[in-house]
C-alpha cells in the first residue's frame, strides 16, 4: 500500500521510467472467476521482437480496451509480480502465467 501512495506522486516521466520494457503486460488475459491469466497472445500492437508498442502514444484509441497504467489500474492483477510498478506491493496477486508458452513471455 506504501508503494501505491509514494508511486501516485510521481510525475508521469518518473512514472515512465518505472517500466522495463518487458512487453509482458501487452499480452491478452483472461479472467475466470476474479483470477487473472496470462495467454501467449500479444497485442496486435506489440513489436514482439523490440517488446515496444508500436502505438505508445495513441495505444487507447488505435485499442480500445488497453489500459493506461497508473497507480491505481496497476494495483487491479494484471501485471506480473516482478513488475516495477506493483513489485513492492505486498497484497498484490499477479496473474497466472501459461505454463506450456512461459518461456515465451
Amino acid at each position: 500500500m506504501l508503494e501505491r501512495i509514494k508511486s501516485a506522486y510521481l510525475s508521469e516521466d518518473e512514472w515512465e521510467k518505472l517500466c522495463r520494457r518487458c512487453g509482458r503486460c501487452c499480452y491478452e488475459k483472461i479472467d475466470f472467476e476474479g483470477q487473472i491469466y496470462y495467454t501467449a497472445i500479444p497485442c496486435e500492437f506489440l513489436d514482439v521482437e523490440t517488446r515496444l508498442c508500436k502505438v505508445y502514444p495513441d495505444r487507447d484509441t488505435a485499442r480500445p480496451g488497453c489500459v493506461r497504467l497508473d497507480p491505481d489500474t496497476a494495483q487491479k492483477g494484471f501485471l506480473p509480480v516482478d513488475c516495477p510498478y506493483v513489485a513492492d506491493s505486498d497484497d498484490y496477486v499477479a496473474p497466472t502465467m501459461p505454463e506450456d508458452d512461459e518461456d515465451e513471455l
